[in-house]
């Protein structure tokens, strides 16, 4: 094999194998749940939003 095949060959299985990490982190991010309500359904704290006029 000549070197120019090699380095097609590596720059080829480096962008594949590149691909797949970035599918399968992004299919664990979207297990996660973004946010979880605190037990008992209201934050803690002084103050609320209002929003309205």
């Amino acid at each position: 094999m000549k070197k120019i095949e090699l380095m097609l060959i590596a720059m080829l299985t480096a962008g594949t194998a590149t691909f797949l990490y970035a599918v399968l982190r992004n299919r664990e991010a979207e297990m996660k749940v973004p946010y979880a309500r605190p037990e008992g359904g209201e934050r803690e704290g002084e103050f609320e939003l209002y929003i309205g006029s």
